[in-house]
C-alpha cells in the first residue's frame, strides 16, 4: 500500500509540474477566443437595426412638418375645424365718391358742410355741395378728376359770400382749380386761397 500510495503521489507531482504548465496557457488563449467570439456584434443585426431606427426618424420628422403645415392653414374651434378668413382687400385711401365735409373758415370749421362726390359717365367725378350758417354760405359746384389720391383737378364754380353781405358781391372762382392734400392731412385744400378782397381763403374737401 505504501508503494502504491508513493507512485501516485509521483504521478500528480509530474503531471503538476510537466503537464499543468503546458496546458494552462492553452486554455487561456482558447477561453479568450471564446469570449471575443461570444461579445463580437452581428453586422446584419447592426445594420438592420441602424436601417429600422432612420426609418422610424424619417416617419417622425414628416409627422412633425404634416403637424406644422396643417396648423397654418386651419385654426381650431372647439371640435370643429375652422378655415382661416381670406384676406381682405385692402381699399385704397382716401375714397372718392361718397359724401364729404365742407368746410370755409370764416363760416365755420365746428359746424361744416357736406359734398357729394360721384362717378360719371365721362371717367369723372361729379361734386356738389355747400356750406351754410346764417345768410353767409360757400357753394360748389364742378367735375373733378383724380390726379392722385391726394390731389384733385376741379373744372367747375366756387362761390361764397363771405365778405360781401353788406354789398351783395360774392367771391366766385370759376374754371380749372387744383385741391390737394399735404403732409398728414386728411382734407384736400384749394391750393389758390387768395379771395376776391385779398384775404385768403380756406376751402377744404375732407376724407
Amino acid at each position: 500500500m505504501r508503494r502504491n500510495s508513493s507512485s501516485y503521489n509521483l504521478q500528480l507531482l509530474w503531471y503538476r509540474l510537466c503537464i499543468f504548465p503546458i496546458m494552462k496557457p492553452s486554455m487561456i488563449i482558447l477561453t479568450g477566443i471564446i469570449f471575443l467570439v461570444s461579445c463580437k456584434p452581428k453586422t446584419g443585426d447592426t445594420a438592420e437595426q441602424r436601417l429600422r431606427q432612420e426609418n422610424f426618424d424619417l416617419r417622425k420628422e414628416n409627422d412633425s412638418l404634416k403637424a406644422i403645415i396643417e396648423k397654418a392653414q386651419r385654426t381650431y374651434e372647439g371640435d370643429t375645424i375652422q378655415k382661416l378668413p381670406e384676406a381682405q382687400p385692402i381699399k385704397s385711401t382716401p375714397t372718392f365718391e361718397g359724401k364729404h365735409e365742407l368746410t370755409l373758415q370764416w363760416i365755420s370749421w365746428e359746424k361744416p358742410g357736406s359734398v357729394i362726390i360721384a362717378a360719371s359717365d365721362d371717367g369723372l367725378y361729379t361734386i356738389k355741395g355747400s356750406q351754410t350758417n346764417n345768410e353767409i354760405y360757400l357753394k360748389i359746384d364742378g367735375k373733378i378728376k383724380p390726379l392722385t389720391d391726394r390731389e384733385l383737378e376741379f373744372d367747375g364754380k366756387i362761390e361764397h359770400n363771405a365778405h360781401s353781405i353788406a354789398d351783395d358781391k360774392p367771391c366766385v372762382r370759376t374754371g380749372k382749380q387744383l385741391f390737394k392734400a399735404t403732409g398728414t392731412r386728411k382734407y384736400w385744400r384749394l391750393q389758390n386761397m387768395l379771395g376776391c378782397d385779398g384775404t385768403t381763403d380756406y376751402v377744404d374737401i375732407y376724407f
